[in-house]
Order: C-alpha cells, then sequence, then structure tokens
C-alpha cells in the first residue's frame, strides 16, 4: 500500500515538473510590469522626439516670418504668433511661451548688444528696451550698426505618464537666429501708422 502511495506521489510530481504551463504563467506575471513599462516608455520617447521637432520648426518659422517685413505691427506680430503656435498641435500649448527679440549693435566692435524691442505670446514685453542681451551664443555675429532677430520658446511638456513616473515635466528651450531680410533692422509699430514705429 504504502509502495502503491508513493508511486503517485512521485508520479504526480513528475506530471508537476512536466507541466511548464504554472512556470510561464508565474514568468509571464513578473514580466508583464517591465513589458508595460517598456511600452509606455516608448510611446512617451516618440511623443517627446515629437514635440521637440514641432518646438524647433515653430521656432524656425517664427522669426523666418517676422524677419522678412521691413515692419511689423503688434496686432500682425501677434497673429503670426498664433499661426505659429498651430505648428504644436494637438500638443497643449498652454505652458509654451514665445519670445520674439530685435537686438541691435553700436557702431564699435566693443559695444554690447541691445534690445531693439521685444514681444512674447501674451503682448508683453519680456526685454525692455535698450536693456543688454546676454544670450547670442556668439555676439561676432553682430556687426556693427547691424540687427539681428531673435525668437526664444520655451515649453514644459507634461503627458501625465512622464508626471507619474518621473515626478517632473519635461522643459524644452529652442532659440532661433535670423538678419533682417529686407531692412536694416525689422522696426515694430503699435499701429499701420509709421510715426508709431520703433526707431
Amino acid at each position: 500500500m504504502r509502495t502503491y502511495e508513493n508511486s503517485r506521489l512521485l508520479s504526480g510530481f513528475g506530471r508537476a515538473v512536466r507541466d511548464k504551463r504554472g512556470i510561464a504563467a508565474t514568468e509571464f506575471a513578473l514580466l508583464l510590469p517591465i513589458i508595460t513599462l517598456l511600452f509606455f516608455g516608448m510611446l512617451e520617447g516618440s511623443d517627446l522626439f515629437t514635440v521637440n521637432r514641432r518646438l524647433a520648426n515653430a521656432t524656425n518659422s517664427l522669426v523666418d516670418l517676422v524677419a522678412q517685413e521691413p515692419t511689423i505691427t503688434e496686432s500682425e506680430l501677434s497673429d503670426v504668433i498664433v499661426g505659429v503656435t498651430r505648428i504644436l498641435e494637438p500638443t497643449d500649448t498652454s505652458t509654451v511661451v514665445m519670445k520674439v527679440v530685435s537686438l541691435t549693435k553700436g557702431s564699435n566692435a566693443g559695444d554690447p548688444v541691445k534690445v531693439h524691442w521685444s514681444r512674447d505670446n501674451k503682448g508683453l514685453t519680456p526685454y525692455p528696451a535698450g536693456s543688454t542681451y546676454t544670450k547670442l551664443d556668439d555676439e561676432t555675429s553682430l556687426l556693427p550698426d547691424s540687427s539681428i532677430l531673435v525668437v526664444e520658446i520655451d515649453y514644459e511638456y507634461d503627458s501625465g505618464f512622464s508626471g507619474r513616473v518621473f515626478s517632473i515635466p519635461f522643459d524644452f528651450s529652442h532659440s532661433s537666429v535670423r538678419w533682417p531680410r529686407k531692412s536694416s533692422r525689422v522696426q515694430l509699430c503699435a499701429s499701420p501708422d509709421p510715426a508709431t514705429c520703433t526707431t
């Protein structure tokens, strides 16, 4: 009788060893969280690359459009900024900050780079006119008695998933420069009346 029971136990143990279904289920349960994290991580990485590319396109488009005008009114500049913002869609643009800055340099090579005028996407003046601008990578690119346009775009990206996993949003910063194409400097005007333009 005991031999029969031992034989049954050994036979049952042998079947359990040969049956891989339980082992496979356990392995899958252990790997599922890692696979899920990798999957959503790849989606998040793809979104980050897409947002970064859109920001770069928006930065270059905005500075290029402004550089084509010898004069631009504040209303026209606002419309251009709104149009460029659509490049970022369908990404949430509530945290985007766009700054358009016109810079000038004095007649001497050693003169500092000064702000001619500046506006952001809220219609405010991020840099006071006449203040020194220190964010140019290469100030020697701006010759004496010349002007240059700079667009800065800062964006805080939080997809919800990144906030839960990394606890912090991703900050993007892009800038692009252009020389005015049709005049020595682009004048910002309060209205179409030339008397309201910067000098």
